[in-house]
């Protein structure tokens, strides 16, 4: 059997009829048609020759009457596709019909007559091969079967039961998959909530632990902080009796016990330069009395506290503000650099305190918020007059200390920390012994030395005797004059320079260099937590605002917003 080519024939044939069996039924189609056409062109040719005696154009006719009849017959019978053998007996027909009519051509139309030999023997052998054609189709099935074409639509259809068998079976696997499928989908989405159920406990009970942990901690911590710094005051406490211990011990000079003019005792501690240090203030009615209280004076002094007085023209400290319901609120949001800061707002739209730097994630920015309303109410006030010594630990845990002036201003540092607080008291000590007396840029001995630093600003670090570093400027100053001011302040502030402590943070009220009246909250380990945001024209006014930050920050509110402030504060300069 043949299968179904491409050449034009079939391409039409698949156009105008569909998808052909063989080639056998397209070539069969073709040659009906072809013989067709041929046969009524043949009798139109005759049809016009009639009556006029035109015996060449009428032999055409019968010529292509006969080709075109024989054709179609052959056509007929190929299409069906029949066994090789009457396949080949039909081509064996077609060629005796074309042989007739070959010899039609030579004996038409001066031997021709239909009592000649010429004509019946074309007749003969025109009809024996018409006769081929005919019994190829007529005959041949019986003898050979089936035609090809339908043994093949049988063969194609059988192949397709099988195709569907075999579908429907596929089918019903697929189906059994799906079924399986969804049973399974539905045991994991089962199995699935009971994990969730069970993940959303498991997070609860962790929450819970993270909570209790974190009370825990924050208890540990400030237990841990309040500890600290009862060892740290107890430390400072016997390190200043023994340092007043021994410098009695090696004091220079006496107590003098005599009889003024009116009679009666009295007695006065003398320097052995003769200066007259102190009186007993009155007198005593006997030699005996008088040298008692001298004792006491000399017993009670040792550890006393020393209470600044105020002059008469400034006002008494209020009293310490107490926190209440919040009438601000802390508000936050992120700069123009994308980070977090906070300000204190008060409801009348006023900003009373503000954080001085920015913060990398929402909830640092938190924390140091959380740092503020902590420590701003119980925090003490920091008085310089005119300057003072911070001892402090930073965040690394090394106790350092900064000489601080009264405009908020940093003199000087230690420039490197401590293990300890009492050795970064006595290093603070060291400087203020040698600070007033040090040479600038001197060849040996204690003695200020000034740089350059690698940013073209102008540094001062002042050199002990040994050649080690006991403090340095801490910050570069853009020209020289400046930097001899700064050493020049520094000698003539250090080595008066009250000590000054603090618990976990203090509050400093300090003049701007634009004369206007700041306040800070510092945290112990050096850290400004904020600021007030803005200058005060007066001390007072500055006090009353940081005591009304300290009323209504501990409980005040968090807000946050994504606008930007319509102004920014400061950051504040170290």
């Amino acid at each position: 059997m043949s299968e179904p080519g491409a050449g034009r024939l079939t391409s039409a044939y698949r156009e105008r009829f569909g998808e052909p069996f063989t080639t056998d039924e397209v070539y069969g189609y073709w040659l009906f048609v072809a013989g067709t056409v041929i046969a009524v062109v043949g009798m139109a040719v005759f049809l016009t020759s009639m009556g006029s005696g035109q015996t060449g154009t009428r032999g055409i006719a019968y010529l292509l009457t006969g080709i075109g009849l024989a054709t179609a017959f052959a056509g007929l019978v190929v299409g069906q596709s029949f066994h090789r053998t009457a396949k080949l007996l039909v081509y064996v027909g077609l060629l005796v019909c074309l042989a007739a009519m070959a010899w039609f051509l030579t004996v038409f139309p001066g031997q021709w007559a239909l009592g000649s030999g010429s004509a019946q023997g074309v007749v003969a052998v025109y009809t024996l091969g018409l006769a081929l054609i005919t019994l190829s189709g007529a005959l041949a099935p019986i003898s050979v079967g089936q035609s090809r074409a339908r043994q093949a639509v049988e063969e194609q259809l059988a192949d397709a039961r099988a195709d569907d068998e075999a579908d429907d079976q596929r089918i019903e696997e697929l189906e059994a998959a799906v079924a399986e499928r969804d049973d399974r989908i539905d045991a994991l989405e089962s199995d699935l909530d009971e994990s969730r159920a069970e993940t959303a406990e498991a997070e609860r009970a962790a929450e819970e632990a993270r909570e209790e942990a974190r009370e825990k901690t924050r208890s540990a911590t400030a237990e841990t902080a309040a500890a600290r710094e009862e060892t740290a005051s107890v430390r400072d406490d016997l390190n200043a009796a023994a340092s007043h211990v021994n410098a009695l011990s090696k004091s220079s000079a006496t107590f003098d016990v005599y009889r003024d003019k009116s009679g009666q005792w009295r007695w006065r501690l003398v320097h052995r330069n003769g200066n007259i240090i102190a009186t007993s203030g009155e007198g005593y009615s006997s030699d005996r009395t008088a040298r008692r209280g001298m004792r006491s004076v000399k017993r009670n002094s040792l550890g006393a506290a020393v209470v600044w007085q105020r002059d008469e023209e400034d006002p008494e400290p209020a009293a310490e503000p107490v926190a209440e319901e919040p009438s601000a609120r802390f508000r936050l949001y992120r700069d123009a650099d994308d980070e977090y800061r906070w300000r204190l707002r008060h409801d009348n739209g006023e900003t009373i305190a503000a954080g001085t730097r920015g913060f990398s994630s929402k909830s640092s920015a938190k924390d140091g918020i959380e740092s503020v309303r902590s420590t701003i109410g119980p925090a003490d006030y920091l008085e310089f007059d005119p300057a003072g010594i911070e001892v402090y630990e930073d965040s690394a845990g090394e106790f350092r200390w900064r000489l601080v002036h009264r405009n908020g201003n940093i003199l000087g540092d230690s420039g490197e920390g401590y293990a300890s607080r009492s050795n970064g008291r006595r290093a603070a000590d060291r400087v203020q012994e040698v600070a007033g007396d040090a040479a600038v840029d001197a060849d040996s001995g204690v003695r200020f030395e000034t740089f350059e630093d690698a940013g073209g600003g102008h540094r001062w670090r002042l050199v002990a005797a040994n050649g080690e570093t006991i403090a340095d400027s801490g910050e570069g100053y853009s020209s020289r004059s400046k930097l001899e001011d700064a050493i020049d302040r520094v000698r003539e502030y250090a080595p008066e320079a009250d000590r000054l402590t603090m618990a976990t943070a203090a509050i400093e009220v300090y003049e701007d260099a634009g004369g206007e009246f700041r306040w800070r909250l510092r945290h112990r380990n050096g850290t400004i937590l904020g600021t007030s945001g803005e200058g005060y024209t007066g001390r007072s006014k500055a006090l009353d605002a940081v005591n009304g930050v300290k009323r209504h920050a501990p409980n005040a509110p968090i807000e946050e917003g994504e606008e930007q402030p319509d102004e920014e504060v400061e950051t504040e300069e170290e």
